[in-house]
């Protein structure tokens, strides 16, 4: 069947070439004795049938994709028959995109010279003209082929378009309304008129083509929404809101005159009305939700400086729930406005809302889980990362932080599970692999294997040994060990060099100094974790306790201990030492 079909192409072929033989036939006939006198060889037929066969076959191979089987077949056929202007004409293709515009030239001007008449031709000589940036010649021959067939509207919207490119304005609305008079009025002539009006400032020329538009096609919205605009840029604008109105009577459900007198009213300061009729454009369907996203997220920006915005995008992202109650979106929205707002747990319900309905946006699973920590809703997170990983099993980063929460619920096995498979996948990104073995230095310590966490961290600074979070953790876990005090005190100074007012950085450094017996220095460095606290930590409470202890004030020490009591999260020994009043390590 594949050879039927190709044999069909060739005979199909092979007709439409033999027509231009035949012509070619008798020129070559009609000129014997000037071959013979410049010294030129008559080709015969079969040398003609021949390179006819070639061309055919360069056109296949071509198709097929074979450019370079394609290009040696119009060569053949080129020097078996040097009249060949199909062939000629099929090379200088190749050539052009090849980037050979000399050879290029050469053999698009052999086909031109042996057919003339071909507009194919002359389009594709312009084409190489444009490629190496010479406008002008391309622009004579567009100019020359609408010349010779003017009602031959292809060419001259070729010829429009070398005018524009030239910036010959002028020259393009005399070839398009010269095309006007052959095709009649239509809008895309319409609108390039206009357009090449707006660009040179005649924007009489312009409202009056708007209105023309109008006049034409009363039903086009986008010639309302033009020509209001024109009357706007120039101080019309009493008529531009008549423009508005008169399209909203004749299409009264029209989202796009709402938006256009929500507009004409914001310029002209009357707000309420700008509000009332965007409320309006927001209640059709029509009005797409991206577009609606647009308009909120705008009105976010504008509430850093002016709060009222806030609660018009709260209005306005109500009643795209209402219209678009089954698009994802909508929540999405909603959920940003009330991120912004600093509304977290009604954020993270509204993006929760979002990912049921299209559970496979994985930014949305990563907000939800960010705003869970951040809530320090723990057992959410946990089931949060679960459902995400249903969609997402292939992201480490859900591992992440399916483990952190099952460490801070106290499930360290189905931690350690957790981060090690997800370090498994975690190949490329430095960053994230770096967190998950810190994660797993911290993990271990909890599970009661130290030099198990130990060999994470020191792997974890082999990849940023600069990395705050790490030093911290290293540090803080040999304090309570009590081992290899001065490199841990070391690591601390870098991480708080790093991040001088971390509050448990600073109360790390300052336990290490309580374990190395230096109780003042400690105590000073503890106060200084307490004073960058918002709300100090039970563990950070606690460690002041004990220092105060160690210092023989044994009253206030029982003061922070019971703090630490009340901020939650303390040590094995905190209401002991409480119960008894003096300290347990």
């Amino acid at each position: 069947m594949k050879n039927f079909s190709k044999h069909i192409l060739s005979v199909i072929l092979l007709i439409v070439l033999f027509s231009c033989s035949t012509a070619r036939e008798q020129v070559a006939s009609g000129n014997t004795q000037d071959e013979e006198r410049t010294g030129r060889r008559e080709i015969t037929e079969q040398e003609r049938l021949e390179s006819t066969a070639m061309l055919i076959e360069g056109i296949q191979q071509k198709i097929l994709g074979n450019t370079d089987r394609a290009k040696a077949m119009f060569i053949n056929a080129t020097e078996k028959d040097p009249e060949n202007d199909a062939a000629h004409f099929e090379l200088a293709k190749i050539y052009t995109e090849e980037g050979d515009y000399e050879n290029a030239h050469s053999s698009i001007n052999k086909a031109i010279s042996l057919d003339p008449s071909n507009n194919e031709y002359q389009l594709v000589l312009s084409d190489i003209y444009i490629l190496q940036d010479d406008l002008p010649s391309a622009v004579k021959i567009y100019e020359g082929l609408a010349r010779e067939h003017p009602e031959n509207v292809e060419l001259q919207r070729n010829l429009v378009s070398a005018y524009l490119h030239t910036e010959r304005y002028n020259d393009a609305i005399s070839v398009l309304e010269h095309i006007e008079s052959l095709t009649g009025f239509s809008k895309e002539i319409s609108v390039q008129k206009l357009r090449i009006w707006v660009n040179q400032g005649d924007y009489d020329k312009a409202i009056t083509e708007a209105e023309k538009m109008i006049e034409y096609f009363p039903e086009e919205s986008m010639f309302y929404e033009l020509l209001g605009e024109l009357y706007m840029e120039t101080g019309r604008d009493d008529e531009a809101r008549d423009i508005y109105l008169g399209l909203l009577e004749h299409e009264p459900d029209s989202h796009v005159a709402r938006l256009l007198l929500a507009d004409y009213y914001h310029q002209s300061g009357q707000e309420e009305e700008a509000f009332a009729q965007l409320k309006e454009a927001f209640n059709s369907p029509g009005l797409g939700i991206e577009a609606k996203g647009r308009i909120v997220y705008s009105y976010m920006r504008r509430a850093e400086e002016d709060p009222d915005y806030l609660e018009k995008a709260i209005e306005l992202s109500g009643i795209i729930l209402e219209t678009h109650q089954e698009d994802p979106e909508a929540y999405l929205i909603y959920g940003d406005l009330l991120y912004t707002g600093n509304e977290l747990e009604q954020a993270r319900d509204m993006y929760l809302k979002g990912v049921r309905l299209d559970p496979s946006n994985l930014q949305v699973w990563q907000q939800i889980l960010s705003l869970d920590l951040r809530l320090g809703e723990y057992e959410n997170m946990l089931s949060h990362s679960d459902m995400a990983l249903e969609y997402f099993f292939e992201q480490p980063i859900l591992f992440l932080f399916n483990g952190l929460a099952n460490m801070q619920l106290k499930d360290y096995e189905a931690a350690a599970s957790s981060l090690e498979y997800g370090l498994m996948m975690t190949v490329s990104d430095d960053d994230l692999r770096q967190d998950f073995l810190t994660m797993l230095g911290d993990v271990y310590f909890k599970l009661g294997a130290p030099e198990e966490s130990y060999k994470y961290y020191e792997e974890a600074l082999e990849l940023d040994p600069h990395s705050a979070t790490t030093l911290n953790n290293y540090s803080y876990h040999l304090a309570l060990e009590k081992k290899r005090l001065d490199e841990a005190l070391e690591m601390s100074a870098r991480s708080i060099e790093a991040e001088p007012d971390n509050a448990a950085f600073l109360d790390t450094y300052g336990w290490i100094k309580y374990q190395m017996g230096e109780y003042n220095e400690a105590r000073q460095w503890i106060r200084r974790a307490i004073e960058a606290s918002e709300e100090p930590s039970a563990a950070i409470l606690e460690h002041y306790g004990d220092v105060l202890y160690k210092l023989g004030d044994a009253e206030n020490a029982l003061i922070y201990w019971e703090k630490a009591a009340e901020a939650g999260n303390g040590s094995e020994f905190l209401d002991k030492k409480i119960r008894d009043r003096t300290l347990y390590e």
